[in-house]
């Protein structure tokens, strides 16, 4: 474990699809939102988040011309006229069974960018979650679908009457009879998931930190310490009930709607909620003497850095190992590294397969040991703490990521940041590398499965004034990381992104289909605050099946 000045540093955790464990934006942009936008004047356009210019790519006309429907669906779409709570009660309640509406605000996992609902939906039955989405898209009304408020990324717009439907009630979590399948709610809970699966000798390729919706996290492409074994989160859906911007429920699998399958897997908040899904679990041999790994927690002095990177770069990655480093400050240490490697196998196989991480002597002595499935996030407990601000960077690289003098940079950066800022002291950089050749053997919409390492920059402070300090320290790092490969072209995990970046690094190949399919299942634009595939951006260039290689 890494001390810091809170007591244990956990390694940070996933983000969620929308933005945290199972969260699934959905909003309507009205006209005065698009008449305030810049216009496309050049190569470049500016657009406006949050007070902020960004400058972007401009997309072709040609790339944009058959989403044209869609676009001017929504520029002749009245704008919302908010009701007061009581008209809003009176008018949406009678429609519900059990669900219940307030005004009371949930607390998110980052302050930063967080949505400011003007009405909240609590769904406790799967059954109301089509009605609220009718009432919404036939009043015009914005709406997001929260879960378990993790996410991170800065593209949250509800508007002043806008609804946040809150799913985490749909909570239940059922096995088939030989414990390979799960029906599961749409709000249901990392952590529960993964109890229920270890009291039935099973387990799920589930997400890192026991506080993210499992579908959230999972749906954005879903990274797992067990991506080595099963594949990645969006690979574990067998089906599920989606609604659609109509409000009608439909269900999507394999077999039945299959384009709406593979739509839902990387870009459902563009599509649809998703209310219930049967996912994969594998049950393990041996019951729970069985299911456990061996974990780490080694943690390396300043100087030896570049030793630890170029030792995993080295590493011959195989599907029963995955590795992390974090950087952090501990109390009477000063910034410092951990790996956190895990290997599914015994301590004798572990300390063979991470041979060269040991050998570099760990400044702190070696905390590794066999854990049991249900403790193998414990963790991340700590970093599931909500509030405060964190504007989060991702990157998502080749294995030429690993390079020690980019991370060298990238450390002292950090360095610099929690220093010149000591209230920004519980700040991290976590790198995540991942075994990719299942993920890449199963396929499927995910368009990044060649890409092994994941990476975040989380300022985290409280106060506001700081944000101006803390993007520039995000954005320094990323680019940093980035250029490790000029010629690549950078792809990004969405559940990671900070919001800036163009359609092509989140969607990559995938993004003409998807854009075609959301003309016919969501003709009028309703799910469109996270990434929305219909907005602007590069999403014109040809991504290369061969970019990569790990």
């Amino acid at each position: 474990m890494v001390l810091h000045s809170r007591g244990i540093l956990p390694m940070p955790c996933m983000g969620p699809w929308e933005g945290t464990g199972s969260i699934l934006p959905i909003w309507q942009k009205g006209p005065a939102y698009l008449n305030a936008r810049p216009a496309i004047v050049g190569p470049e356009r500016v657009v406006m988040k949050r007070g902020r210019d960004r400058p972007m790519r401009s997309p072709s006309l040609t790339h944009l011309l058959p989403l044209l429907p869609l676009l001017l669906s929504t520029l002749t779409t009245a704008a919302p006229s908010c009701p007061t709570f009581e008209s809003f009660s009176a008018s949406l309640k009678p429609l519900l069974t059990t669900s219940t509406l307030s005004q009371q605000p949930i607390q998110r996992w980052s302050d930063y960018g967080a949505p400011t609902p003007a009405f909240i939906v609590t769904i406790n039955a799967e059954a109301d979650v089509p009605a609220v989405i009718k009432y919404a898209s036939t009043n015009n009304l914005q709406f997001l679908l929260q879960s378990r408020g993790n996410g991170w990324a800065d593209t949250f717009n509800l508007g002043p009457c806008g609804i946040l439907i809150n799913i985490a009630p749909l909570n239940t979590i059922t096995f088939n009879a030989d414990k390979t399948l799960a029906t599961i709610g749409g709000g249901a809970l990392t952590q529960d998931m993964v109890n229920a699966a270890y009291g039935n000798d099973t387990r799920f390729a589930n997400p890192t930190c026991n506080c993210l919706g499992y579908l959230g996290a999972s749906l954005g492409g879903g990274l797992t310490r067990a991506m080595g074994l099963y594949g990645m989160g969006v690979d574990q859906l067998v089906s599920a009930n989606l609604v659609l911007a109509s409000g009608e429920s439909v269900v999507v699998s394999a077999t039945q709607n299959p384009d709406l399958f593979f739509a839902v897997r990387g870009a459902v908040g563009n599509f649809g909620v998703i209310t219930s899904a049967v996912v994969k679990a594998y049950p393990v041999a041996g019951g729970q003497n069985g299911n456990v790994a061996w974990q780490g927690s080694l943690t390396f002095a300043d100087n030896q850095l570049e030793g630890l990177v170029q030792a995993i770069h080295d590493l011959d990655l195989q599907p029963d190992m995955e590795i992390d480093f974090l950087f952090s400050v501990s109390p009477g240490v000063g910034a410092a590294v951990t790996a956190i490697p895990i290997f599914f196998g015994d301590t004798a196989q572990a300390e063979k397969a991470f041979a060269p991480i040991l050998a570099l002597k760990p400044a702190v002595a070696n905390q590794a040991a066999s854990v049991p499935y249900n403790h193998w996030a414990d963790f991340g407990d700590t970093f599931c703490t909500p509030g405060l601000r964190k504007p989060v960077y991702g990157s998502s690289l080749s294995r030429a990521g690993l390079d020690p003098k980019t991370w060298r940079a990238v450390f002292e950066e950090f360095k610099t940041f929690t220093t010149t800022y000591p209230e920004a002291v519980n700040s991290s950089v976590l790198a995540e590398y991942y075994p990719v050749q299942k993920a890449v053997q199963l396929g499927g919409a995910y368009p990044h499965r060649d890409i092994p390492l994941h990476i975040v920059v989380i300022p985290l402070y409280e106060d506001q004034k700081l944000d101006g300090a803390a993007q520039a320290f995000g954005e320094k790092a990323r680019a940093l990381l980035r250029a490790t490969d000029p010629k690549l072209e950078n792809g990004t995990y969405i559940n990671f992104a900070h919001g800036d970046e163009t359609l092509q690094e989140i969607y990559g190949e995938s993004l003409p289909k998807l854009q075609q399919l959301k003309t016919q299942y969501d003709p009028h634009n309703r799910f469109n605050q996270y990434f929305d595939i219909t907005a602007g951006g590069s999403g014109t260039q040809h991504v290369s099946s061969a970019r990569r290689r790990w």
